[in-house]
């Protein structure tokens, strides 16, 4: 080992402990000063390598305590699929509803979801992400419970309303927790795991919608969240939330756990204390939230997550969930338009799964790029489809040739839909990352709850044709823009990522170079080696 490389080392740890390396002794830590003198000690290989392990199980296992709350809240996204069909069905008397009707149903968890966003932040904060994840299941439970209980549609609306409600306290905790926890090179692959749990959901729901009654299948929604309970009390809080508060045991003991080792804790630790001094030394104490958002290194996040979301809203991504038999069923084929779109959630499920294997070896801004330009041309092929057979006799290779168009669509996409919850977890600075996430969750609702109330007027209006013209160019504009201003994040650490955007850039092809270059290792097992053989 060179000298650089072991004062490097050493100076992460306290200056009144030493670790040196000595060939075939075991690890030792002892007091002393040194200044004076350097204890012989070494790190076992072996012993690295199995605490590594252990810590990548450790934050695995946390993140799906997180996955299984998450996919408890995925049902309500898709339960409108399952319950207008049942509704509006002609022999179905119980609570009848008409088309205006049910665009309320379907649009109301999206209104109520900003509601809940726009308090999780507050309440990430003031609680802590895990707190945070526990509370969203109140109204989720109670949620489910109301509406299948509802003998008129006022209290199936409220009962939406409650799920959708809770669905948006868990959206940003949800991401900020996995992000604050796992390391960098594993945040790849754990970071995009909600959106599976998502899918998921909607993939559950849309099954058990296809076997079972409305009201049976938001009983069987509750145990989800009952599971979530029991796995997320569990887990710790995350180390980044713990050092901000004060609680700088309880953050070594969390970040032991979450990287299996106590030495690679207190390491990370004390890059972290140096550099939340270092912020606090800068930062105003009468600043709020709203001067805190209009510095030069939360406005860019901001301004890219924002317009991104409204694109990949436009692009169709929720509307294909929320309308998914009304969609099918306009081709006007004859075939089980439930087991058509089960196959489409199922599809989603496999993308998703795939995507986030792929967010380990493709870099962001390729998978955004093809993505983008992927699902903007199956929607454009379609939509040409359409307009050339307008007026003609509908003839059996239709639905064949919209069906791979519609599955082309998901197949690209699913990234599409899984990119924004990545972008809030990695780009949004330490300092305002929970309240911020909160508040652009509630935006992005706030859009999607007007976009999925005016979509049947609007399909009314264009045709299933002119929607996926729509969807076709938004997808277009969205991969333009993300190629103007997202920067890479693939394999930097957070605090790296806020060093960027605190650059005087805003497009990406202006950046430092500097920062194309830098890539991160993982921490490496301190070798023996003689230690003559370095002077």
């Amino acid at each position: 080992m060179s000298v650089e490389r072991d004062e490097e080392y050493l100076k992460f740890v306290p200056h009144t402990m030493s670790y040196h390396v000595v060939p075939g002794a075991e690890f030792q830590c002892k007091l002393g000063n040194h200044h004076n003198s350097r204890k012989l000690s070494t790190i076992d290989e072996q012993d690295y390598d199995v605490a590594n392990r252990r810590g990548m199980i450790n934050q695995i296992l946390a993140t799906c305590a997180v996955l299984l709350l998450s996919a408890g809240c995925g049902m309500p996204i898709g339960f409108s699929a399952v319950l207008l069909p049942q509704l509006m069905d002609g022999n179905s008397t119980e609570i009848p509803i008409d088309v205006e009707t049910g665009s309320w149903i379907a649009s109301v968890h999206s209104l109520a979801t900003p509601f809940g966003s726009l308090m999780s932040g507050p309440l990430a904060d003031y609680l802590g992400r895990r707190k945070t994840l526990l509370v969203s299941v109140l109204p989720l439970f109670f949620g489910w419970s109301t509406l299948a209980m509802a003998k008129s549609i006022k209290i199936v609306i409220f009962a939406r309303f409650l799920c959708g409600f809770a669905t948006g306290i868990l959206g940003g905790p949800g991401q900020v927790y996995i992000a604050e926890t796992a390391e960098p090179n594993l945040r790849s692959l754990l970071i995009g795991a909600p959106y599976v749990a998502y899918s998921c959901g909607i993939l559950l729901v849309y099954s058990l919608g296809s076997m079972m009654y409305w009201r049976s299948v938001a009983w069987c929604a509750n145990i989800l969240p009952l599971l979530a309970v029991v796995s997320i009390y569990c887990i710790p809080e995350t180390p980044a939330w713990l050092l901000r508060n004060g609680y700088e045991k309880r953050a070594l003991q969390a970040l032991t756990f979450l990287r299996g080792s106590e030495i690679s804790a207190q390491k990370e630790a004390n890059e972290m204390k140096q550099r939340l001094s270092r912020e606090r030394a800068t930062t105003k104490t009468n600043e709020n939230i709203f001067q805190l958002c209009c510095q030069r290194v939360a406005i860019k996040p901001l301004v890219i997550v924002i317009v991104f979301s409204l694109l990949q809203m436009f692009s169709g991504t929720f509307i294909v969930i929320f309308y998914a038999i009304d969609i099918v069923s306009e081709f006007g084929a004859d075939f089980d338009t439930k087991q058509a779109a089960i196959w489409s959630a199922a599809v989603r499920v496999v993308c998703c799964m795939v995507f986030c294997a792929v967010l380990i070896f493709v870099r962001r801004r390729r998978i955004m790029v093809i993505s983008g330009i992927g699902s903007g041309a199956f929607c454009l092929a379609l939509s040409a489809y359409m307009y050339a057979r307008m007026g003609e006799p509908k003839m059996s290779y239709d639905v064949l040739v919209a069906g791979c168009c519609i599955l082309g669509y998901i197949v690209f996409n699913t990234a599409l839909m899984v990119m924004p919850g990545i972008m809030i977890g990695e780009l949004f600075p330490a300092r305002i990352r929970g309240r911020t996430a909160g508040g652009v969750f509630a935006s992005m609702n706030v859009a999607l709850f007007i976009f999925a109330k005016v979509f049947p007027a609007l399909q009314a209006f264009l045709k299933i044709r002119g929607v996926f013209l729509v969807f076709g160019i938004s997808s277009f504009l969205l991969t333009i823009f993300m190629c103007l201003f997202q920067p890479e994040t693939k394999g930097r650490s957070l605090d790296h990522i806020e060093d960027y955007f605190n650059g005087d850039n805003w497009l990406w092809f202006r950046r430092d170079r500097g920062y194309k270059t830098v890539k991160l290792q993982p921490l490496q097992p301190l070798k023996a080696q003689n230690p003559g053989a370095d002077a």
